[in-house]
């Protein structure tokens, strides 16, 4: 199993929350979460940018935890949404934020919400900043990401300057291992997905490792509506469950 987490902000999600007020948040709790999760186990932190620069003393705990440090960009913008000379500009600055942040290369991607587009250019640009893999194929389309086309195992893209590994999420008749589908999954049915797929890509964020007090202290700074429900239905429980599936 590889563990993920994609760090940033609960205001960077891409659903239309209703803020009333900024959200106070203790992210160091849900880092340290994390970082214990990982605890010998192969794991990686795809790290917005903007996050970053207001907490650049936890990802350097995250990285001096032994967890690999990826690139999730620079702002949570869906990639669709902007130009392709915008998106470039903007990992490749992002790229060189985080190496310069950790002491370290960063060797992987991971497109905000799944949205960059499945064609070959950005894949060769990826290649020419010097990114050896790829997270960013979700097996499934939806409203707002995803591929219909279902990739089961990680896979090659040639471009013609050099090769870069895709490495999808996988699925079973539908994604199951992250977001909204590990939170609303019930637990009975996670676990025999989990076990009928080899090494499958567990993706979480912070705010899914909330407890349900740090969930109630926010919930004044928001309206409930749809996407609402969608972020957060059933997050209180999520801790739990990946402690279920993890040691399994």
């Amino acid at each position: 199993m590889w563990l993920t987490i994609d760090v940033e902000e609960i205001q960077d999600m891409n659903f239309d929350i209703k803020w009333t007020s900024k959200p106070e948040i203790e992210y160091e709790k849900m880092i340290d979460i994390f970082i214990e999760l990982a605890q010998n186990r192969r794991a990686t932190a795809f790290v917005l940018v903007t996050f970053a620069k207001k907490f650049p003393y936890l990802i350097k705990k995250i990285s001096d935890a032994g967890i690999e440090i990826g690139c999730h960009g620079y702002y949570h913008e869906l990639i669709y949404n902007i130009s392709f000379e915008t998106w470039k500009d903007e990992i490749q600055t992002a790229k060189n934020y985080l190496e310069d942040l950790i002491c370290k290369k960063i060797v992987g991607y991971r497109a905000v919400n799944w949205s960059m587009p499945f064609e070959k250019r950005y894949y060769e640009e990826l290649v020419k900043m010097g990114f050896l893999y790829s997270s960013s194929y979700f097996p499934m389309k939806n409203y707002m990401y995803g591929n219909e086309i279902n990739k089961k195992e990680p896979f090659n893209i040639y471009t013609q300057s050099g090769l870069i590994e895709e490495r999808p999420v996988k699925r079973d008749f539908i994604p199951f291992s992250g977001g909204f589908y590990l939170r609303v999954l019930p637990l009975w049915l996670l676990k025999r997905l989990f076990k009928r797929i080899e090494k499958p890509t567990l993706y979480i964020h912070p705010y899914e490792l909330m407890d349900t007090n740090m969930i109630r202290s926010f919930q004044k700074n928001a309206k409930f509506n749809v996407d609402y429900f969608l972020a957060f239905y059933s997050n209180g429980s999520t801790i739990n469950k990946l402690h279920e599936i993890i040691h399994a």
